[in-house]
């Protein structure tokens, strides 16, 4: 189910976490790095998204700050910068500037470095952190491979582009410090201490609980990493912070504030605007990620909205090829390939997609037009269509119902076959729920925009 979405709860307040032991140690920890609480913030379960924070005694209105976090308690690239037995692991003489990392998957390298401090020495600095941090995922990526052969293209895609990258990562960091051994276990790294399953853990911590900031207002020395890192180094991990649940009723904004008094800094989270006038205290408290639809979330962060806000459906070239194929009416007719070819020589297969209060996107009324309607094939014929006048897409409402009812039909044989499995990991759990979420979608924008249509 989706995490964010609230039910009538017949008791006023939420259970407590179940973790809270290991929080309180958490709670030690940032106090003694100048954390104040000001909000008087707790966790808690809550029914439909399970962890999150609300305050005790506060309500909070539009404009009110949700929390202030010294920037000394997150783990950024000041962090990195400033651990030197992380460092002396990485020399920079064997980087290679065609096998660069993201500052993710650096990340994600020092979480496990972390870690086994902790196991080994029990000295490591964020041990409280670690120990909040989930032990699972519920990501496609973490789904088993029977669940794997039952979900849509458009998750295939994502799902084996994180494994690529994942992997590749893996790879240039095994190259660089898999021959060395750990001086107090005298195992050796990327072999026996960071293994590719605990590695993978790592990366989805950091994909799913990251934070943006400006690394320039961290750090500001000479780089360690410099040339290792592709991109930049403007993430970090929020201990605590990330407890925050997202929803799309919310506007969040956060920023680095310089104090005049300490000249530290504080990481500040604001809430902008909410739905009601005010929350009261032990109502959860959510932040917003960004204006994500619902796949977006899914495959990043492993949980989906219902009636998400921000929502759309998209479509793929490969989806109108499908139907084509599968449809009597249209297989009938012939297609040039000079119309495919020229669709995606200019990328209007991009932003293909339907939207409940926009209706069907441009591209997608472009492309629907240059393939049912248009007897023309050569390129300068097409391209005088294309980027012609916008009225003349109006005509495409059959296939676009043509197009929905295939996706319809697709979506509910995914559902089928997932359901027809024994079991269903938390991941295919996730993403069964997913699936059926996108058919209200769909079924909500056929009634909305082609019921009048089909009559």
């Amino acid at each position: 189910m989706g995490r964010t979405q609230r039910q009538r709860r017949r008791h006023s307040r939420p259970a407590a976490d179940t973790q809270l032991d290991t929080l309180h140690v958490l709670y030690k920890q940032l106090h003694s790095l100048g954390w104040r609480n000001e909000t008087q913030l707790s966790a808690f379960s809550f029914s439909q998204t399970g962890r999150g924070l609300c305050s005790k005694t506060q309500c909070f209105r539009a404009g009110d700050e949700l929390i202030r976090l010294p920037a000394g308690c997150l783990i950024s690239i000041a962090t990195l910068e400033s651990d030197e037995e992380f460092k002396a692991l990485f020399d920079p003489d064997l980087f290679d500037k065609d096998s660069r990392i993201s500052f993710q998957a650096l990340i994600a390298c020092y979480l496990l470095h972390l870690q086994h401090l902790h196991e080994a020495r029990q000295e490591s600095p964020f041990a409280a952190y670690l120990d909040s941090l989930p032990r699972s995922y519920t990501t496609p990526y973490f789904c088993a491979v029977s669940e794997l052969q039952c979900l849509p293209e458009a998750i295939l895609e994502r799902t084996v582009s994180q494994n690529r990258q994942i992997r590749d990562c893996y790879q240039v960091l095994k190259s660089l410090v898999g021959a060395q051994h750990c001086q107090c276990c005298g195992q050796r790294y990327c072999e026996e201490i960071w293994t590719l399953a605990e590695y993978r853990r790592a990366y989805f911590a950091v994909n799913s609980r990251s934070v943006y900031l400006s690394s320039r207002q961290l750090y500001t020395g000479r780089s360690h990493f410099q040339e290792l890192l592709s991109g930049t180094n403007n993430l970090a991990l929020a201990p605590f912070l990330d407890l925050f649940n997202h929803s799309d009723t919310v506007q969040t904004t956060a920023e680095l504030q310089l104090l005049a008094s300490s000249k530290c800094q504080d990481y500040v989270l604001t809430l902008d605007s909410l739905a009601a006038a005010q929350l009261k205290p032990y109502e959860q408290l959510f932040i917003s990620y960004g204006a994500l639809p619902n796949l977006k979330l899914l495959t990043e962060y492993g949980f989906y909205l219902k009636r998400n806000a921000h929502d759309y459906f998209e479509f793929s070239l490969l989806d109108i090829e499908q139907l084509i194929a599968h449809n009597k009416e249209l297989s009938a007719q012939s297609y040039h390939r000079n119309i495919f070819k020229f669709i995606r020589e200019h990328n209007l297969m991009d932003q293909m997609f339907v939207h409940i209060s926009e209706g069907c996107s441009h591209n997608l009324r472009v492309v629907l037009h240059l393939i049912f309607k248009q007897c023309a094939h050569f390129p300068n014929l097409l391209n005088q269509i294309a980027f012609g006048d916008a009225s003349q897409f109006d005509d495409v409402q059959p296939e676009l119902s043509y197009l929905l009812t295939h996706k319809i039909n697709e979506y509910q044989r995914f559902v089928a076959a997932l359901e027809k499995l024994p079991q269903l990991t938390e991941s295919g759990t996730v993403a069964h729920g997913y699936l059926l979420e996108c058919l209200r979608y769909l079924h909500d924008f056929e009634s909305t925009h082609c019921a009048s249509n089909n009559n």
